[in-house]
């Protein structure tokens, strides 16, 4: 066989050949790659929560627009990290097959225009994604796939914790003014206003931040 019919058989076997098999190493096995796309439903399902809950808070009725920039900046992360994992899993040579998303049932109330129960779904949709990602990352090490398991940590599980813990302060801080109504809804929207969206207090639920400013306290 010639030189050339050597390239040529060669190229007729790759062409052949599922690249995506070549890619993917032995440690990304099906049940892993099974359990990212259901992490990816996860997150287009609490993109779609998050969107009703943004455009709710934008109806004259309810007019709350800090609370709407904060479930349109939730909307716009869910619909991001999902992006992630879907090119993740094609950089690993795996595949995403995209499933039906449920519409959403809760909504915000407008007789009264009242932040709990919204609040408190919120809530629960951010557990729940920190703990399908917690199960996620048991997956990745069960499977030996050390590589994965350090892309759900580093990126997701760090952000995740902290969301948990500001929506469940926000609870606490939707609850303490629906006691009693009147300026209190208005006063917390209006920090989420000033804020663009951001927990004012966020900062205090990060580790990091607060050990800096201790360095940054002199004696």
């Amino acid at each position: 066989m010639s030189g050339t019919e050597k390239v040529l058989e060669g190229i007729k076997h790759l062409s052949d050949t599922n690249l995506d098999t070549l890619v993917k190493t032995t440690s990304f096995k099906e049940e892993l790659e099974e359990a990212i796309r259901g992490h990816i439903h996860i997150e287009l399902q609490s993109w779609f929560f998050y969107r009703k809950l943004s455009n709710d808070c934008c109806r004259s009725n309810v007019a709350l627009h800090g609370f709407g920039t904060l479930w349109k900046r939730c909307a716009v992360e869910c619909l991001a990290d999902a992006n992630w994992l879907e090119s993740y899993l094609a950089q690993r040579g795996g595949r995403s097959k995209p499933t039906a998303i449920e519409p959403p049932t809760v909504g915000w109330p407008d007789s009264p225009v009242d932040p709990v129960q919204p609040v408190h779904e919120a809530l629960k949709v951010e557990k729940s994604l920190l703990e399908d990602l917690q199960r996620l990352c048991e997956k990745a090490n069960k499977c030996g796939d050390g590589a994965a398991e350090d892309a759900i940590q580093s990126h997701f599980l760090r952000k995740e914790t902290r969301h948990v813990k500001d929506m469940g302060d926000l609870l606490q801080q939707c609850v303490r003014v629906s006691k009693q109504a009147g300026h209190g809804l208005y006063h917390l929207d209006k920090e989420l206003r000033m804020s663009g969206g951001v927990v004012p207090w966020g900062g205090r639920n990060d580790p990091d931040t607060i050990t800096e400013e201790l360095y940054k306290v002199k004696v």
